[in-house]
């Protein structure tokens, strides 16, 4: 017990000496339940209108994303940004449920393309999860101010926040338009077209949270 109560003390002493360690693997986190909000919504949306590919899905993508943007920007604020006064084993336990939530709510999404779900598939995973989400927010005692009260520079921290996300859409979207456009010709005869679709849309999320997580640090939240 004293070896384990004095690995606890030295790891503290990391984080907190090294906040962005826990910054990045709550980045990473919520990463995973924004990637599911989008996923969910972009194979709602296009298996109700039937669109796989090209232009049309890129646009599409759009919807998905901005969900997830929105989303990104209240949980960052309150948890990847923001300190808390608990144990590092408290820190995991969080860490592994919203990532466990989100990867999930994604593989369902995989799994139901890979199937040939219908739409209804996805909006009944859509109305889990968001209410999940809620639980796990309260759970958490996450709040939008920040510690010292002063939350005066919100507006301006939340258009830097749009804009940041919006290049991030840009690069997102553009990415899903082509690769789903290219890779459709050489993976159709492998998999399906949803799965094509998701594949390229897995391709696109990798590269704008890369753009994203750095954005947001430097100029957004500045933590």
């Amino acid at each position: 017990m004293a070896t384990l109560s004095l690995y606890n003390q030295r790891l503290a002493r990391l984080l907190e000496a090294r906040p962005v360690i826990l910054q990045v693997l709550r980045f990473a986190a919520i990463g995973t339940i924004n990637t599911a909000l989008d996923f969910i919504i972009l194979n709602y949306i296009t298996k109700s209108f039937g669109v796989t590919e090209g232009v049309t899905l890129g646009a599409l993508n759009m919807i998905g994303f901005t969900a997830a943007m929105i989303q990104s920007y209240f949980w960052n604020r309150a948890w990847t940004f923001h300190s808390f006064n608990i144990s590092p084993l408290a820190n995991a336990i969080r860490l592994m449920i919203v990532g466990g939530l989100g990867l999930f709510a994604f593989l369902l999404v995989i799994v139901g393309s890979i199937q040939g779900a219908m739409e209804n598939y996805y909006l009944f995973i859509l109305v889990v999860f968001i209410v999940s989400e809620i639980l796990v927010w309260y759970a958490f005692g996450l709040k939008l101010t920040s510690n010292n009260g002063d939350d005066s520079k919100v507006a301006q921290q939340f258009i830097s926040f749009m804009v940041v996300s919006f290049i991030g859409l840009l690069i997102n979207s553009g990415i899903v338009a082509l690769a789903s456009s290219a890779l459709a010709p050489s993976l159709s005869s492998f998999i399906n077209e949803d799965s094509v679709k998701n594949v390229a849309k897995i391709l696109a999320t990798g590269l704008s949270l890369i753009w994203n997580f750095l954005a947001y640090k430097m100029f957004v939240f500045k933590r």
